[in-house]
């Protein structure tokens, strides 16, 4: 699984093909694939695509079977570059629409938290946090804490932090002495030290996820 950076991630060959099981087809348009992320060929297999669906390529080179081990290994390779969470092959819904999935897992996951899995570059991005944060599929129900919204981590954490006193009990609506002395944002920073708790943005702009160290 692939780390990107979210120029990377916008432009991602999500789907690489769909409408045809034919070799000829799937060939080239894997190789433009495997071209756009910049993947290494090793030299055999750089020849043979070459010699198959290369410019110079002609009909009496055509091999069906040397194309369909050549679209394997593309298979192989596109996998291994695949972004976090993500698996490359063919769609559940369609046998002949080829591009870069989300795991089952992950996205039984999101939807039990109530995470839109809608696009693809987001929800990589996010899965790439959670990743360097040590959360996974099976931990992410017990690590998600919900959403805050700040105009940067410090400021979702301090909006955070101001949610967890009210679900601890305390009557923030009447926002009276002590309330108005505490310092939210060194509240969070408490969170984020003692008890791994971190702030990840979210999709929409101002708002980011809640998650903790389990």
């Amino acid at each position: 699984m692939s780390h990107l950076t979210p120029e990377r991630l916008r432009s991602f060959p999500w789907i690489v093909s769909c409408d045809t099981l034919r070799l000829e087809d799937l060939l080239p348009r894997y190789w433009n694939a495997a071209e756009t992320l910049e993947l290494e060929l090793s030299a055999p297999l750089a020849a043979e695509l070459q010699r198959l669906v290369g410019v110079d390529s002609s009909y009496d080179d055509w091999s069906d079977d040397a194309a369909a081990e050549a679209v394997y290994a593309l298979a192989d390779l596109l996998d291994a570059a695949a972004p976090c969470g993500y698996y490359f092959g063919a769609s559940d819904g369609d046998g002949a629409c080829f591009g870069f999935w989300l795991c089952d897992d992950w996205r039984d996951a999101l939807h039990e938290r109530g995470i839109d899995c809608e696009t693809p570059e987001n929800v990589a991005a996010l899965l790439q946090e959670l990743d360097d944060h040590g959360v996974t599929a099976e931990t992410l129900c017990d690590a998600y804490c919900g959403t805050a919204d700040g105009w940067s981590p410090e400021a979702a954490g301090a909006d955070y932090a101001q949610q967890l006193a009210g679900d601890l009990g305390v009557k923030l609506n009447q926002m009276q002495w002590p309330l108005t002395c505490i310092d939210w944002e060194a509240a969070w920073r408490e969170l984020e030290i003692g008890d791994g708790y971190s702030a990840i943005p979210a999709e929409g702009a101002g708002t980011f996820h809640i998650i903790r160290s389990i």
